[in-house]
């Protein structure tokens, strides 16, 4: 059913809005005019100084640069005021016209609107009740109406609401019953045009309000069916007082949400009302900025061409130049000096020219010692690193570079620490951080590296580095490899042992000493088998010597190679006479040549580098099963002026203690191995002025590598017998 409660909750705006609305608009307007002044007056002034650049008047380029100084001096202070400014702005009026803040009013007007509706809904429910007692009981009846006001008095207390009014069909009262203790103001023939409007046959209701109380009025029609029509014999009215309290906080609601809807009016005139202040505060800062920028280049525009003119004319060498501005300000004195500048100029310019030759030759020598210095630490084999009072690498030469595979330039300007973090350097560090923090004057001392798959025996001096007045400058180190000269130290003494090993296998031993017993005592004793007994001895003794013979050969033979004899051979065809004996294997073991064509004629014995690829192919080969393989590859390094050989294999590999091992004389992994073979392979690699090492191949198996220069440094070669070879390289 409608209801009149719309008109009580919302009521039409109040005329003082729109006066506020006409404020609002009017300082918009006026602000707005404010803006279009301002931006026509710095209009006016970047035109009119565009112009005078263009023309090219004296002055107009530095007032250019004077007044954007200024400008970006304010633009970046006037923006960023600006931005905070709006910001702080929008949040407020966020905070202002928050969507909780509404949407907690509106619910709350939507609770009072429900607590009407709910003593509405209350009051229908109460006369729908009575109209059908009262249709049961036909109480419409003139004979029994008299009972009617038992019947409303008996339902107002059952229903504990303030009255009940019955009417007749003329609006005139018949019966009522109204509780004056809630309701003494009530008056039953005030109803009249509320009981008009619920001739419809719905129920309406009215909420009024008086100084005395507040109350809630129900209506509606009571009927009749007369033959077989309805008609209305009178009208039934219930009164709902409201209780003081609630009206209160209703009403404090509905002027909350009234007041909200008419500042949110205000909200988009308010914001731009603050939005064009904003700009206009920035413009007025921008003009005077711009302002004051015309004002002070102006003023300062004449002397400073006059000292424009005067640097003129000493930049093309006229010192005796002198300004005739008389002033008492700021200008005066830069005057003065700028006078007294080109005094002393004219003056120190002999000294300045005099001064440049002797730094010129200065730098000159400083420079070519510099030169001559780092030529020497580059072409040095020993290794020299210097680093600084801070803890920087000053100084990370060539050879430093190759023994501990660093790279020089990442090494050079980084910290020690960094540069030395690595696991195999660990002894270096520690030895660098000895020497800074315990500053210990010098230090020697020989130590091992095991530099990935090399290992490495160094020499190691280091020094503190002072002023002369024992300020502390940094330390030097100084390293020299000496892996090659302690194996060749090794091979020496291990060829003392082999021809001290040879003469004790020279002497009678055991088994042929027992069997020659056997012999003896079979024979005086006991002569049965005797045949048989003396066969077995003798095999047994034959076997023996025989090995011990073979064994006394290969030491005898390493211990006495002789040096080589050195020819221009071509090398890739020495491996080729090697390969051509095991490439048809019987474990079906493929052989990869991979061979680099800037290699050809080397200064080698061509025999004994023959014997080097047998014993390399013979251990590769023991070392696969079927169908393995091996890869043999030659390449010239130019750097270092030598061939690099390498020989790969995919077979069981080496372990990392036995590699160490695996060149000293009488070391074997072989169950039937002399031991002989490989220290014989360094021996000649060695008196080739080359190296061998051995790392393991991934993902498995062995790499042996050989360096070798193509002319031994210790032979004298004739120049003219290699001439006349192609691509033979000479060791410079």
């Amino acid at each position: 059913c409608s209801t009149s409660l719309e008109y009580y909750f919302l009521q039409e705006q109040s005329p003082s809005s729109i006066r506020n609305n006409l404020a609002v608009l009017l300082v918009f307007n006026i602000i707005l005019i404010l803006i279009f002044l301002l931006v026509v007056l710095i209009t006016r002034n970047l035109l009119k100084l565009y112009s005078e650049r263009k023309s090219k008047i004296l002055g107009a380029k530095f007032q250019t640069k004077l007044i954007t100084a200024f400008l970006i001096l304010t633009l970046v202070p006037s923006i960023l005021l600006f931005t905070v400014a709006s910001k702080l702005f929008t949040l407020s009026i966020g905070s202002w016209f928050n969507i909780k803040i509404e949407q907690t009013l509106q619910q709350s007007m939507d609770v009072a609107q429900e607590y009407y509706a709910s003593k509405e809904k209350s009051s229908l429910i109460y006369i729908q009740k009575i109209e059908e007692f009262i249709t049961q009981k036909d109480l419409f009846l003139q004979t029994k109406r008299w009972q009617l006001n038992d019947l409303i008095e008996k339902k107002r207390k059952e229903y504990e609401i303030g009255g009940i009014i019955l009417y007749d069909n003329n609006y005139k009262p018949i019966a009522s019953e109204i509780d004056k203790n809630r309701l003494p103001y009530i008056k039953s023939d005030d109803f009249e045009n509320l009981l008009k409007k619920s001739v419809g046959g719905e129920g309406v209701s009215e909420f009024r309000s008086t100084s005395q109380g507040h109350y809630l009025v129900v209506a509606k029609p009571l009927t009749e069916i007369i033959q077989k029509k309805i008609s209305i014999w009178g009208y039934i009215l219930t009164l709902a007082p409201i209780q003081e309290g609630a009206q209160y906080k209703i009403q404090a609601i509905q002027n909350s949400f009234e007041s909200y809807k008419r500042q949110k009016f205000l909200q988009l005139p308010i914001s731009a009302s603050y939005y064009t202040t904003f700009i206009m505060i920035t413009l007025l800062i921008l003009f005077s900025a711009i302002w004051l920028g015309f004002y002070m280049a102006r003023g300062i525009t004449v002397p400073i061409q006059l000292l424009a003119e005067g640097t003129r004319r000493i930049s093309g060498g006229d010192l005796n130049f002198k300004l005739g501005i008389n002033a008492q300000d700021e200008i005066g004195i830069l005057v003065n000096s700028f006078n007294r500048m080109t005094g002393k100029l004219n003056d120190s310019q002999s000294k300045v020219e005099k001064a440049n030759q002797d730094l010129k030759l200065s730098n000159i020598k400083l420079e070519q010692r510099r030169q001559y210095i780092a030529t020497i630490l580059e072409n040095i084999g020993a290794g020299v690193i210097s680093i600084d009072q801070s803890g920087l690498i000053t100084t990370f030469n060539k050879a430093a570079a190759e023994i501990l595979l660093i790279n020089p330039h990442e090494a050079a300007g980084s910290r020690y620490k960094s540069v030395f973090d690595i696991s195999y350097l660990a002894a270096i560090r520690k030895i660098i951080r000895e020497m800074i923090t315990k500053q210990k004057e010098n230090y020697e001392d020989q130590i091992e590296l095991q530099i990935k798959d090399k290992s490495l025996v160094l020499l190691i001096k280091a020094h503190i580095l002072r002023s002369p007045t024992q300020k502390y400058l940094g330390v030097v180190i100084v390293f020299e490899d000496l892996t090659i000269l302690i194996k060749t130290q090794k091979t020496a003494a291990w060829k003392e042992v082999a021809q001290g090993i040879a003469h004790e296998i020279k002497n009678p031993l055991t088994p042929i000493q027992l069997n020659t017993q056997r012999l003896k005592k079979k024979f005086f004793k006991d002569k049965d088998n005797f045949d048989k007994i003396f066969e077995e001895s003798i095999d047994i003794i034959s076997q023996e010597v025989d090995g011990m013979k073979d064994l006394i050969n290969e030491f005898l033979r390493f211990a006495r190679m002789p040096p080589p004899s050195l020819k221009l051979n071509s090398l890739h065809k020495i491996i080729d006479s090697v390969y051509t004996l095991y490439k048809n294997n019987k474990k079906n073991i493929l052989i990869k040549k991979n061979y680099d064509p800037n290699v050809t004629n080397v200064t080698v014995d061509a025999e004994q580098i023959r014997r080097v690829f047998i014993n390399l192919f013979e251990n590769s080969i023991d070392a696969m099963t079927q169908e393995g393989k091996i890869e043999i590859s030659t390449k010239f390094n130019f750097q270092t002026n030598k061939i690099l050989i390498s020989f790969t294999d995919n077979g069981t590999g080496i372990t990392s203690t036995d590699r160490d091992l695996l060149f000293l004389p009488h070391f074997t992994t072989k169950k039937r191995g002399t031991g002989i073979g490989l220290a014989i392979v360094n021996r000649i690699v060695v008196d080739h002025g080359g190296t061998i090492s051995v790392k393991n191949n991934q993902p498995r198996g062995t790499i042996f590598e050989i360096q070798i220069p193509p002319i031994p440094v210790s032979i004298d070669v004739d120049p003219s017998s290699i001439a006349s070879k192609k691509k033979v390289f000479l060791p410079f």
